[in-house]
């Protein structure tokens, strides 16, 4: 059984359409293989095939064609064998935006089931009975009942067998060649490229006349079948000799039904197409004929405005494997067709046709612009797109202006943002410059806000405010007005030309201009006024001369970007879009913003598909590039907060340019691309530099502060009470532990490095206390050493004393027996025991005395000698370690170091110390 319903949701949704018209589906089934000359003969007859399974397929004709076709089949089926079930039925055609074709069907009829038929079975819906009949021999047959199909009667098809039902379609089609065929280079390119064609319509047998005058190429295609091979074979000679550069020249192409035209050489001109216009290599052709044509080519529209639109419109088509120049894609951004529109000359400020230039919305905005092409480069290009076909309804003059006007002066809304980009392209050439031309200091264009002079009161004030408000006589007067008093100036003349531009007389604003070069002062000036006469002749289509002063105005301003961007337009203009794409794509690798700039630009409408085609290579390499970054960027905000801390300084503003870097990954948008790769360009690196010297830093903190503990705990050592150390033991043998694991850890891991970057002001903190706990130490360790000195100067002095005391008693006595009547002597030897007592009170209070004497003058030396000299040894010898190619030892000993040969006191935590430091001893 066949069931419609599995091809209907395979359709493609177009959700809103921009074309609807009435046309006829196809629903075929067959058992086995599918037989081949069925599929050749719809195409012949116009159908094109949506959708195909195994066993069934789902067409769509949008005339009566069908009717054609299946009574060739029937024919065809009365001498081949044709097991096939067709089923007719009416249905909505629908073409969306993205010009894609789906069908709107009853949903009844999506319900159907279908068996295999035994041979050729073609059931008609009923209401096509008129249809059927407008086609000369068909008939409709006896109402026919099929178990799985709804309930209406539907009808077999009558055909008359001696009639032949080929399609009677027919077209002309129209080749002419761009360029003044009176130039030597462009007759030689178009006689070596219609060689070329000419092979083509060899192979085709197709006839054809040729008007030497205007350079056109007229022949007729004669049925759906030589058109398609017309337009396949020819499209495939473009791509070959465009990518070889052989033979090849630019032409525009175009294909029309007959329709009663006679075969002469005034036929293009009843094509009713601007030839002007026309995209070259594309082949132009209606909607209707186009979408014949849907399995193979791909649709593209063609903006040239009006309120209405249908398949009569004109559309031009291109291969589908060889879309966007040799299988490439293409960036889709329709433009608003509607306001493209218009038949007056386009204006000077913006290019649209449907206003003049007194009447142009851009007379509003400001001079400098790049806040707008700014503020695009954030926008998505699918949010761009949507706001376009928003814009893309009908707009009088009247509506036009005021609905322009509104959307200026909105604020962020996406809309309004295209809107001033739109009317931001011509901002060179727009009257917002005058009054800042007085005040450039620069001697070369560009310029920005920055690098003007102070404002000054200007002479032209009014006669610019007149221009401006579009009171061109008062703005005249006001000009004549100061000229008189103060002489012809610069702004004078350009002033004029504006206002005769205005008044609708280009001649004389070219007049007024080139007065103003003759008046300008510098380069500035001199290159602004070949500008706006090489925007005249632009806008005239004396495209040669634009270009001639384009190329003068880059010469003048080598670093301007505008005459180079604007000789682009030209060439699209002319219709060379192949040389532009050199162009835009050198402009759009200097400048990211041209790239949008190039999306809303309403004057490359010609070249737009090929354009946009163009600029498919550099668009897809940044988003490629962007979104290998944009995985960098979120891995990178992750992994941030996990190797510095909150108080680090550099992980603020880093995170702030890593959000504003995903921000610019999540945009899809060149600008932001290319943004994107230039912040994160040096990122990487200058995080890499930052950890690498936050861990140098730390490994020199570490290693100073292992220097310190060591200091630490030299001192300490000399402590003569190591078991009263038991809090001082335990913050150094955790300042140990700290600086040990901070030595031997690998800190290129985020985790190492946060956690050693959390112990640096710990370890710091512990020092600070071991430190004031030290000078309590030194207080202790002094004071005992004063001691120890005071009692051995004490204990010496004390000792001669007393021998000295003992020996006065009997040297007195051995002298006093010669010395009779001495009343002292005979006292002393009468008490002489209280004399022995007093005399050694009296010599240990002058043995102390002179024992403090003694230790006060030598403390400091003993001191020097005992601690600091071993101190200037231990430095000496540290000094010396790296000269001779060994390394500080990188962990801080737990146990003190061995001191000088002089006896000191006993050393602090000798039993309670860690072991790791044990390396460090000497």
């Amino acid at each position: 059984m066949y069931t419609l319903s599995t091809l209907l949701e395979r359709l493609p949704n177009v959700s809103q359409a921009r074309l609807i018209s009435s046309g006829y589906g196809l629903w075929m089934g067959w058992s086995g293989s599918a037989n081949n000359a069925v599929g050749h003969t719809l195409r012949d007859h116009g159908l094109v095939q949506l959708v195909e399974d195994p066993c069934q397929s789902f067409w769509v004709s949008l005339g009566p064609e069908v009717f054609r076709a299946m009574a060739k089949l029937q024919i065809w089926s009365k001498l081949n064998p044709l097991p096939l079930f067709c089923q007719v039925f009416p249905l909505t055609a629908l073409i969306g935006y993205d010009m894609s074709l789906s069908v709107s069907a009853p949903r009844e009829l999506g319900r159907q089931q279908a068996s295999v038929a035994e041979d050729l079975e073609v059931l008609v819906h009923p209401k096509l009975a008129e249809a059927v009949k407008s086609v000369h021999g068909l008939s409709m047959g006896q109402p026919v009942s099929m178990q799985g199909l709804t309930s209406l009667n539907w009808h077999s098809l009558v055909a008359d067998q001696g009639l032949d039902y080929t399609s009677p379609a027919s077209w002309y089609g129209v080749i002419r060649p761009l360029g003044r065929l009176g130039e030597r280079e462009a007759i030689a390119g178009w006689r070596a490229f219609f060689s070329e064609v000419q092979g083509v319509f060899q192979r085709l047998g197709i006839k054809y006349l040729t008007d030497d005058a205007q350079g056109f190429v007229i022949f007729p295609l004669e049925s759906y079948r030589q058109m398609r091979l017309y337009c396949t074979e020819l499209s495939s000679l473009l791509a070959e000799l465009k990518s070889t550069q052989r033979a090849y020249w630019p032409c525009v192409f175009a294909i029309a039904e007959q329709r009663g035209m006679s075969f002469s050489l005034d036929l293009p001109n009843r094509f009713g197409l601007d030839w002007n216009r026309l995209t070259p290599d594309f082949l132009h052709m209606r909607y209707r004929d186009g979408y014949a044509l849907y399995d193979t080519f791909k649709v593209n529209e063609l903006s040239y405005g009006g309120d209405q639109e249908s398949l009569d419109s004109w559309c031009n088509v291109s291969l589908r494997q060889g879309e966007g120049q040799g299988g490439q894609g293409t960036i889709e951004m329709p433009l608003p067709r509607r306001w493209l529109g218009g038949n007056g000359k386009p204006c000077y400020y913006c290019g649209l046709s449907n206003h003049t230039a007194a009447q142009c919305p851009s007379k509003m905005l400001p001079p400098f612009r790049a806040e707008v092409w700014a503020d695009l480069g954030r926008r998505n290009l699918t949010d761009m797109a949507l706001a376009f076909k928003s814009l893309d309804e009908p707009a009088e003059s009247g509506k036009f202006l005021s609905q322009v006007a509104a959307l200026l002066k909105k604020g962020d809304d996406i809309e309004a943002a295209l809107v001033r980009g739109m009317f931001a392209i011509g901002a060179p050439c727009q009257i917002g410059v005058l009054p800042i031309l007085p005040r450039i200091k620069n001697r070369e264009l560009p310029v920005t806000a920055e690098q003007l002079n102070p404002e000054e009161p200007w002479p032209q004030a009014d006669a610019f405010a007149y221009l401006l408000s579009g009171e061109l006589e008062k703005a005249k007067e006001a000009v004549r007005a100061v000229s008189a008093k103060s002489g012809r100036s610069f702004e004078a003349a350009c002033i004029e030309g504006f206002v005769a531009l205005e008044s609708e007389d280009p001649h004389m604003a070219q007049f007024y201009w080139q007065e103003a070069g003759r008046l300008a002062q510098n380069n500035v000036q001199q290159c602004y006024t070949q500008f706006l006469q090489a925007r005249l002749h632009e806008i005239a289509g004396e495209f040669r001369e634009a270009l001639s002063l384009y190329r003068q105005v880059h010469m003048g301003s080598s670093k301007w970007l505008e005459p180079l961007y604007r000789e682009g337009v030209c060439m699209v203009k002319m219709g060379f879009t192949g040389q532009s794409l050199d162009i835009f794509a050198d402009l759009v690798a200097r400048e990211p913003s041209l790239f949008n700039r190039i999306l809303v630009d309403t004057e490359i409408d010609r070249g737009r598909v090929h354009v946009l085609s163009g600029l498919w290579d550099p668009w897809s390499d940044s988003q490629a590039q962007a979104k290998v970054v944009g995985l960098k960027v979120a891995s990178l905000l992750k992994e941030l907060p996990h190797w510095f801390d909150e108080d680090h300084p550099f992980r603020g503003p880093a995170l702030t340019h890593l959000e504003r870097m995903n921000a610019l990954a999540n945009t899809d948008n060149y600008v932001a691309f290319r943004e994107l790769g230039r912040g994160m360009d040096g990122f990487t690196q200058e995080m890499q530099k930052q950890i690498d010297e936050e861990i140098k830093r730390i490994k020199e903190r570490a290693s100073a502060y292992a220097q310190r503990l060591r200091d630490v705990q030299y001192e300490a050592g000399w402590f003569p009470f190591p078991k009263l150390l038991h809090d001082f033991n335990n913050d150094f043998n955790f300042c140990v532990k700290r600086i040990n694991w901070i030595m031997t850890q690998s800190l290129r891991t985020a985790d190492n490095f946060r956690t050693a970057r959390r112990h640096m002001p710990e370890i710091e903190e512990r020092l600070s206390a071991l430190s004031k706990r030290l000078l309590s130490l030194r207080i202790v360790r002094d004071s005992t050493l004063f001691a120890m000195i005071l009692g051995k100067n004490f204990i010496w002095m004390e000792v001669v004393g007393l021998a000295l005391a003992l020996l006065t008693i009997p040297v007195l006595l051995f002298y006093s027996s010669r010395m009779a009547g001495n009343m002292i002597v005979d006292a002393i030897l009468a008490q002489k025991w209280a004399f022995e007592k007093g005399l050694l009170l009296l010599v240990t209070i002058f043995a102390l005395g002179v024992s403090s004497l003694f230790s006060v003058m030598s403390f400091e030396r003993k001191k020097r000698q005992l601690f600091e000299a071993d101190a200037d040894r231990r430095a000496d010898q540290r000094k010396a370690a790296p000269q001779k190619g060994g390394k500080a030892p990188a962990k801080a000993p737990a146990k003190p170091a061995a001191k000088t040969p002089e006896k000191a006191p006993a050393k602090p935590a000798a039993k309670t110390s860690a072991k790791p430091g044990a390396k460090g001893k000497k």
